[in-house]
């Protein structure tokens, strides 16, 4: 080769390096280093020497397949040891397409187009522009960005790529910070990646720390700025409203992102901080809004006795509420939650029969929750509306919690009285003045009295306790005493 056609060959390899859709095509040759060099390869048609073929969908667009994504081995196999194996060794996956002419290699791999482009584009450029920088053009919602992460986070795995498994736990964390809510879509993603347990530790951590903004989207900054008016319940209830319909504070995750095996799982992790009635409001919401397709055969389903004996086909279909999933917990030294993939998102999340499913599950979960301690304002609207506890339970939830502020009251007791019949306990009961009084059913002179003591206000102003019978019908603090 002469000097001219050297020049003129160097010359047409600039010229197609601006046509690849390189992000770094219009830099100029005096400013150009080795990094963007690798990264001007990028989708370089010319020199593709291999396709990676998706055999998922999972994470791609709805409205864009990728068959295929081009890449250049001998860059693959530079930023990973498992691609170097794959590539240059015998290694059953790779297979060349014996009708490609260009002798392009063809591997397939169990992952969803859009994962393996950003998997090829870190290789080449050691970031993910195109998904993680503020002025990348795409139009994702956060939650599917954080499930699309999680599961490149599998690949950086499997295929041995640690920074980059670092680099996306470190921008997962920052964006469960700024949005907590994002924790239960990445903890349900992680459920389906083998390698899933770490990143589902984390996003398990924000929920334990954050329930109600992790599951029921709770935005604390905004209650503390507005003040608490309105009941939790309501406020909660607005707040996911306002996040399933699109609009308002978190808008994506929460409850409604996490599938069937994972709800009993989270709720009532015992590590968690979430109060009774957040843990009610969490079934709720999921009932209301999931957008998993869900099934009861994923748990044990106890059946009902028939009293009517006879009809063997009535009984087995007798199905109550779920048992236990069949799920470890992720705090566990031996957890794993790599289990079988839950069903894939179903756009129609309040059809009938799936609804159905959901409040089967959520109905038995409830049972779970100690009603006890749940506001009687809220048993008496938000509980009792909600569908998911049966009149007998809430009626005892109702008696326990007469019994309990019967016994919570505070008592005064009184000893050394001139008189024996004043002496004893006292039971908090009725205010006079905005103060307690205390009350000692007792007999005095032959006949059954109520002795009480009160803080009364004296004619010259001055204020003191005092212990009287207060005839019936009369206020406490007269002449009458």
């Amino acid at each position: 080769m002469d000097q001219e056609d050297h020049h003129n060959t160097k010359m047409s390899a600039e010229d197609s390096s601006d046509t690849t859709g390189s992000t770094t095509s219009d830099t100029s040759p005096s400013t150009r280093d080795i990094l963007s060099d690798i990264h001007s390869l990028l989708n370089d048609e010319e020199l593709t020497d291999i396709h990676l073929i998706p055999e998922s969908t999972d994470g791609d667009d709805e409205n864009e397949t990728i068959t295929e994504v081009p890449a250049i081995k001998a860059i693959l196999a530079a930023r990973s040891p498992v691609f170097r194996r794959c590539l240059y060794g015998d290694f059953r996956e790779t297979q060349p397409n014996s009708n490609n002419d260009d002798d392009v290699l063809e591997v397939k791999l169990d992952y969803s187009g859009r994962v393996l482009q950003l998997l090829v584009e870190f290789c080449f450029t050691d970031k993910l522009a195109s998904l993680t920088d503020s002025n990348a053009k795409n139009n994702i919602t956060l939650e599917r960005k954080v499930r699309l992460l999680t599961q490149l986070n599998g690949a950086a795995h499997y295929f041995d790529i640690p920074k980059l498994e670092q680099d996306i736990q470190t921008h997962l964390n920052v964006m469960m910070t700024q949005h907590p809510s994002l924790a239960c879509a990445i903890l349900d993603e992680a459920s389906k990646v083998p390698s899933g347990e770490e990143l589902g530790l984390l996003a398990m951590e924000r929920i334990h720390d954050l329930p109600k903004a992790a599951l029921l989207l709770w935005n604390h900054n905004h209650q503390q700025s507005h003040g608490y008016n309105s009941s939790i319940a309501s406020t909660i209830n607005n707040a996911a409203n306002n996040a399933y319909t699109g609009f308002g504070w978190g808008e994506r995750g929460g409850v409604i992102a996490l599938n069937a095996s994972l709800l009993e799982q989270v709720i009532f992790d015992e590590q968690s901080s979430a109060s009774e009635l957040t843990k009610f409001l969490c079934l709720q919401r999921w009932v209301e809004g999931c957008r998993h397709v869900v099934s009861t055969d994923d748990f044990e389903l106890p059946r009902k006795m028939d009293d009517s004996a006879g009809d063997d086909d009535e009984e087995d279909d007798a199905i109550l509420s779920s048992r236990t999933p069949k799920m470890k917990h992720l705090h566990s030294e031996k957890a794993d939650i790599s289990a079988p993939p839950p069903p894939a998102y179903k756009d129609d999340a309040l059809s009938d029969g799936q609804h159905e499913q959901r409040l089967i599950i959520a109905r038995h979960l409830a049972e779970k929750i100690d009603l006890s301690l749940i506001p009687a304002s809220d048993l008496s609207s938000t509980i009792t509306e909600s569908n998911l506890i049966s009149t007998h339970d809430l009626y005892q939830a109702y008696r326990l919690q007469a019994l309990n502020a019967e016994r919570s009251k505070s008592t005064v007791f009184v000893e050394g009285a001139g008189l024996e019949e004043v002496n004893g306990t006292y039971i908090q009961g009725g205010v006079h003045e905005g103060t307690p009084m205390y009350n000692k059913e007792g007999v005095w002179r032959g006949r059954e009295e109520v002795f009480r003591i009160f803080l009364c206000t004296f004619s010259n102003g001055n204020r003191s306790w005092s212990l009287s019978i207060v005839p019936k019908g009369k206020a406490p603090g007269k002449t009458t005493d």
